[in-house]
């Protein structure tokens, strides 16, 4: 992860550090909103004078807000169009305010790439899709919005994207995340697999992190993504289906002994909310189309995927059961305005349903 000195330059005319006007350029090019904790481990500092200088620069000058939610912290939000305009970035909405799932997805992608930092990080939607047109020769088409269902591979989620160097000896991987903030189900997860899948099938390899924090679904979610990213393993699903139908049915007789080991397997294999919700699709012959071994195409014979679930700390303690919006509760602004300084240079089945009648 590379910083231009020149945009380093520009935020030190500030009178940020060095290191406050690095952490400042990641919080403002992915993330928009961070907290204290996270600019420490940032910094390798405990919290003392470090985090209490910069939090006095940055609200004397009218670059953050702060929004308590629970009484343990705060979090910050830098919003200063002088700070974004600074570094060349005055067209991203992270300084907007937003809803607190984004906030929530947005400093858990922070956490990540404060733990990453040797990999290289796509910075803005555009130069993720010049990426692709120009490194696999895909089709711009790609990612245009579509009619259908609002989809189309836009990278409006905003997810971290890079390039990753996992060991020295290794071939650089493109790599996908999919944050998971709510911890409440997988639809969302779903859906966003089934979104970018024509760009999945098109690549010769590539890595998907799914990120979240200890109460995150990392085992229904490794389950998930092979079905619905890369259409294997849907001939087990559905013969377990099957299986597991005769045997509430109470068919026993159709049963084989292989047939009872196999469901057994299933059992402990295919389980969580989603699976259940498949199955309930199954039975009513309702099950999306995408999920029909007729319809399965497979990956490239050469394709090369890895799926991992990677836990960050989170931020339970900040927010607790918090529903509130930025705007709501109590509030810290900075008492001034800063200029630039002169610079020298849905349902529940829904996303399960989806193809269902295509």
């Amino acid at each position: 992860m590379s910083i231009q000195e020149s945009q380093l330059i520009s935020l030190r005319a500030f009178g940020y550090t060095e290191v406050e006007a690095r952490f400042l350029y990641l919080v403002a090019t992915h993330s928009g909103y961070f907290t204290v904790r996270q600019f420490l481990e940032f910094a390798r500092a405990k919290s003392g004078k470090r985090n209490a200088r910069l939090v006095e620069k940055l609200l004397a000058l009218g670059h953050v807000s702060a929004q308590r939610y629970q009484r343990r912290s705060l979090v910050y939000h830098l919003h200063s169009r002088p700070i974004y305009e600074a570094i060349d970035k005055g067209e991203l909405r992270n300084r907007r305010g937003h809803e607190l799932g984004h906030i929530k997805a947005r400093l858990l992608g922070l956490d990540y790439i404060l733990a990453n930092p040797e990999d290289d990080y796509f910075e803005t939607t555009e130069a993720k899709r010049e990426y692709f047109i120009r490194s696999f020769k895909l089709s711009s088409n790609l990612f245009l919005p579509t009619k259908e269902n609002g989809g189309g591979i836009t990278f409006a989620d905003r997810f971290p994207l890079c390039v990753s160097y996992s060991r020295p000896e290794f071939m650089p991987v493109v790599t996908f995340t999919y944050i998971d903030s709510e911890h409440k189900n997988l639809e969302a997860f779903i859906a966003h697999l089934r979104t970018y899948r024509p760009l999945f099938r098109l690549l010769p390899g590539f890595q998907f992190l799914y990120i979240s924090t200890a109460n995150g679904q990392q085992k229904e979610a490794a389950e998930l993504f092979p079905l619905f990213a890369e259409e294997k393993g849907l001939a087990d699903l559905t013969r377990y289906f099957d299986l597991q139908t005769k045997w509430d049915n109470r068919q026993y007789r159709l049963l084989s002994e292989p047939d009872v080991l196999f469901m057994s397997e299933g059992r402990k294999r295919f389980t969580g909310d989603s699976i259940g919700t498949l199955y309930y699709l199954w039975k009513r012959s309702q099950l999306p189309t995408d999920l029909r071994i007729e319809a399965a195409s497979g990956p490239l014979p050469t394709q090369k995927i890895l799926f991992r679930a990677v836990t960050v700390p989170g931020h339970e303690g900040i927010f607790g059961n918090s529903t509130r919006r930025w705007s709501d509760g109590w509030q810290i602004r900075g008492t001034s305005r800063a200029s630039s300084p002169r610079r020298s240079p849905a349902a529940p089945t829904q996303s399960l349903q989806g193809t269902a009648d295509t």
